[in-house]
């Protein structure tokens, strides 16, 4: 068809309207006012001494326990049926070292400044702004008398629970729900008993991964292009941040809590090879305890106690990776808050859009 002809090309009017529209819808949806479950749950939080209590005893007893992980994010049935078991010794001011019972796998060590391995102040502050934290008075957990405190969502549905042995204030059991009150994922701890146990043979680990960022550190990345921010969703707040180098590759790890679950996410520059390719941005599958093939150019990461909801994605010339500890709502919620995997950013969701109406 010839130039001649303007019946053969649309007209820039058209175009122009349908782009409007389309950046209007776009800019009206960007501005929503968050769903009503974005909020903090209100009223006293007469909980925290509970937990507090139990924080304490974290830092100043030393045990020895079992502790069972189960769930949806362990794959197991949530009453304590099947799960991953685990050897825990617990040595105040040096960590806390976990080994397998039933598979014969090597032990990891958690030093107390590598990793939020329990209740600190970062995440009750945190627990405490962002869900109702009430004590429902004594129970019992196993057989032994315990407190037991909830996390109650803002329409009172129960986010968490943590059971708090009476006689030491050790946390012997918690879980973390889901939105629609399945459990997500708990911790029993059984066989406790006080007093310094040794590590278990063959440890490994222990040394803190990386150093600490302060808050300029921080700034100072971000003004080089670096994602780091504060919040990643409304409810989860930046608790940890690290860096450390691979040859001279700098990679930082983020760890964001809502006070019940952790989401970590490792960035670094550079570009996913052929054999690791982007994950679907809300496609998860559990790595295993030892969280092997992660990231590219990256030692194995430690999953924690159970299998954790990972995502693998390169966007901005950074590779992003996600491992969250967390019910599959809230890591989805992470993941989509992280800039998007390449070709899935704004223009680009402009761009099929306006395909959509049948412009090229």
């Amino acid at each position: 068809m010839s130039a001649e002809e303007p019946s053969s090309r649309p007209s820039p009017a058209p175009v122009t309207l349908v782009a409007l529209v389309v950046l209007c819808a776009l800019c009206l949806t960007a501005a929503t006012h968050p769903d009503s479950s974005g909020v903090p749950a209100e009223g006293a939080d007469d909980g925290m001494a509970v937990l507090r209590r139990a924080a304490e005893a974290e830092d100043e007893l030393a045990y020895t326990a079992v502790r069972t992980v189960s769930g949806l994010l362990a794959g197991n049935r949530a009453d304590g049926g099947g799960g991953i078991r685990l050897r825990v010794v617990n040595r105040p001011g040096e960590g806390v070292a976990l080994a397998p019972l039933d598979d014969g796998g090597g032990a990891f060590v958690v030093r107390d400044s590598s990793a939020l391995e329990s209740l600190d102040d970062r995440l009750l502050r945190m627990l405490e702004d962002t869900y109702r934290v009430t004590d429902q008075g004594p129970a019992e957990l196993d057989g032994r008398p315990v407190r037991l405190v909830e996390a109650d969502r803002w329409d009172g549905s129960v986010a968490g629970r943590f059971w708090v042995d009476d006689e030491t204030g050790v946390l012997v059991g918690r879980t973390v729900h889901t939105e629609s009150g399945a459990v997500a994922l708990s911790s029993r701890l059984t066989d406790v008993r006080l007093g310094a146990g040794d590590w278990p043979e063959g440890a490994v680990g222990g040394e803190p991964w990386g150093d600490a960022l302060t808050a300029p550190e921080r700034d100072g990345l971000r003004e080089r292009g670096w994602y780091l921010p504060e919040h990643l969703t409304w409810n989860l707040r930046l608790v940890d941040a690290r860096s450390t180098y691979l040859g001279k590759q700098r990679v930082v790890h983020a760890i964001y809590s809502d006070g019940l679950s952790q989401v970590s996410v490792f960035t670094q520059r550079g570009k996913l090879g052929t054999e690791h390719p982007s994950t679907l941005r809300d496609g998860y599958a559990g790595t295993g305890t030892g969280g092997s093939d992660v990231t590219t150019q990256h030692d194995t990461i430690f999953g924690g106690d159970v299998g954790q909801y990972q995502s693998v994605w390169q966007s901005d010339g950074f590779v992003f990776t996600v491992l969250a500890d967390a019910p599959a709502g809230l890591a989805s919620a992470a993941v989509t808050a992280l800039p998007g995997p390449e070709g899935s950013g704004f223009w680009a969701r402009v761009q099929r859009g306006l395909s959509r109406w049948g412009v090229p």
